[in-house]
């Protein structure tokens, strides 16, 4: 029996080797949220919603429509809870380009505050912003496609480390299973422990390192 459980965990171990690394597509998504998060949590644009807010207000520029009413237009398409502080300054006729900066950094939708310096430009020069506004979309669109780019090369290193991660772990199963007393060793003896302090401390500092480059490579693609 104990011969069977090692060959199915050695059989496991070397399939993690071999199989192939997932991407970005195929990783799992685990969604761990309650009923009463999901309900407080902020509505944010998401990308696609966000392109589509500019090209709503290009569209109205381009039959003529002046740039409030181009900017009411791309708001009526969108969910009324969001970007309340620029609905606000509309209505209330007050300073547009404050309020859309403060729903810019609210929403995490940074288009709109260049949007709204776009605005007070045109505002101060009289010229038009239909092309600068068609440079801020395409320049969106490639930020996004570096982005999937650099995620889905970073998928295969996540999943090496978590691999590399677990292999400590592998190991002390097939050393209990082989019925050699490991824990024992590990924590009734002054080599056992020092070793596995140190096994701990090299696990973590990897770990770290592994997510200080994975910071610094998203960083760097802004």
């Amino acid at each position: 029996m104990r011969a069977t459980w090692v060959s199915i965990l050695t059989w496991f171990t070397c399939y993690l080797f071999i199989a192939p690394l997932p991407t970005v597509a195929t990783l799992p998504k685990f969604h761990f949220a309650t009923v009463g998060f999901r309900r407080n949590k902020k509505i944010q644009l998401n990308f696609d919603e966000q392109l589509q807010f500019l090209y709503c207000i290009k569209t109205q520029l381009l039959s003529g429509a002046t740039q409030i009413m181009a900017l009411q237009f791309a708001l009526s398409r969108i969910d009324k809870v969001l970007l309340p502080e620029t609905r606000l300054s509309i209505s209330l006729r007050s300073d547009i380009y404050s309020a859309m900066n403060r729903d810019a950094v609210e929403f995490k939708f940074l288009a709109l505050g260049d949007y709204g310096i776009l605005m007070q430009a045109s505002a101060i020069s009289g010229a038009s912003i239909s092309q600068p506004l068609s440079n801020l979309a395409s320049a969106m669109i490639r930020n996004r496609a570096q982005e999937q780019l650099l995620a889905s090369e970073l998928a295969s290193t996540k999943a090496t480390v978590l691999v590399l991660a677990g292999l400590p772990i592998i190991g002390f199963v097939l050393a209990v299973m082989l019925g050699s007393q490991s824990i024992t060793w590990l924590f009734a003896t002054s080599g056992g422990r020092t070793c596995l302090m140190t096994g701990l401390a090299l696990e973590l500092c990897g770990l770290l390192w592994i997510k200080r480059l994975l910071k610094t490579a998203l960083s760097d693609q802004t």
